[in-house]
């Protein structure tokens, strides 16, 4: 930073950047061309080259990359955030490549589509809020996932949107859940994150241990947001809930159904942990009345009230195993994890 408070970069030399050459074959002794700041030549919205001293340091280039990302002429960055959203509704975007706009990715299903969404929230002022508002109240977003035989033989991968997609919960998405309705969730916003590991150090490089986490830390029970992401060493119960690789750039999580997810909903210490707190919230708020509880906790985990008869075998078996138990089952049904 330079006296007035003005970023000038993180290099030598007041934050000017080192001189880059174009390099024939990667050969890094017979350096060629010098390289000034610019982007991409085949986008011909604007200059691709910026307009800057030459000794601009490196903070002024960064803001001239700014300037270009966020053109309003740039179709690129406002097709590419309208897309992530759509995907982040529907389970797959409208370019279904997120990543690659290009040649070798896929083909709009709806171009127009994308384009108006595009424009819309450019010319909007580039509210995400108002992004989202506009796809959740519109007919398409709020479509069942119905079956249709004559339009399942026209369109099977639903590509054309005649039907809403079933989706689960992101990893994240089902922790956040599950501390909601069992009462414990700490709404608490910035801060330091916290951390469902504890860190061993051996002689060499540290050890992340998740298996000796406390679930009773009630630290741990902020959002996802707020997770201590360890990028070299994965967490055992979101990565069996198909949670992204931090390593790894991911475009679009894979969404499996096996085994091993359903023995992480139902056996995992978090998973128990919470079954009783929960347990212990629709005691609170209905006292000796088990039925009132049954009611409530169902009411809580599905946003529905039960049945008569399923309200009445979820009360024997609560007499039975006990209110956490019957929890716990709450947790673990579909109607809790899927979206749909």
């Amino acid at each position: 930073h330079t006296g007035t408070g003005t970023f000038t970069g993180t290099g030598p030399n007041g934050g000017r950047p080192r001189p880059i050459h174009v390099l024939a074959r990667g050969q890094v002794t017979t350096p060629g061309k010098l390289v000034g700041p610019g982007s991409l030549a085949a986008l011909a919205f604007a200059p691709a080259r910026f307009a800057l001293p030459e000794e601009a340091p490196e903070g002024e280039r960064r803001a001239a990359l700014a300037r270009w990302l966020t053109d309003p002429a740039n179709p690129l960055t406002w097709r590419s955030i309208v897309n992530r959203v759509w995907q982040y509704h529907f389970g797959r975007g409208l370019v279904d490549t997120p990543n690659d706009f290009g040649r070798n990715g896929s083909k709009p299903t709806h171009p127009e589509l994308l384009d108006w969404l595009a424009a819309e929230f450019r010319d909007s002022g580039g509210s995400l809020k108002a992004l989202h508002r506009l796809i959740v109240t519109s007919e398409t977003y709020q479509q069942a996932v119905t079956a249709n035989a004559a339009a399942e033989a026209r369109d099977s991968g639903n590509s054309l949107l005649w039907r809403q997609n079933r989706r689960k919960l992101e990893a994240e998405a089902v922790r956040d859940a599950v501390l909601a309705v069992s009462g414990t969730l700490n709404l608490t916003m910035g801060g330091p994150g916290w951390r469902d590991f504890v860190i061993e150090r051996p002689e060499h490089s540290p050890h992340y241990r998740y298996d000796k986490a406390d679930p009773e830390d009630a630290t741990t029970w902020r959002r996802s947001v707020y997770r201590f992401v360890v990028r070299s060493q994965t967490q055992p119960w979101m990565t069996a809930l198909d949670c992204a690789d931090p390593s790894m750039r991911v475009d679009k999580r894979n969404e499996s159904l096996s085994p091993l997810q359903a023995l992480a909903l139902l056996n995992n210490g978090f998973m128990l942990t919470q079954a009783r707190h929960f347990a212990a919230r629709v005691q609170r708020e209905c006292p000796d009345d088990l039925d009132c509880q049954v009611e409530r906790a169902h009411a809580l985990a599905l946003g529905r009230g039960p049945s008569p008869a399923v309200r009445d075998d979820l009360a024997a078996y609560a007499r039975t195993h006990g209110l956490p138990a019957l929890t716990r089952v709450l947790l673990n049904l579909n109607e809790f994890t899927f979206v749909d």
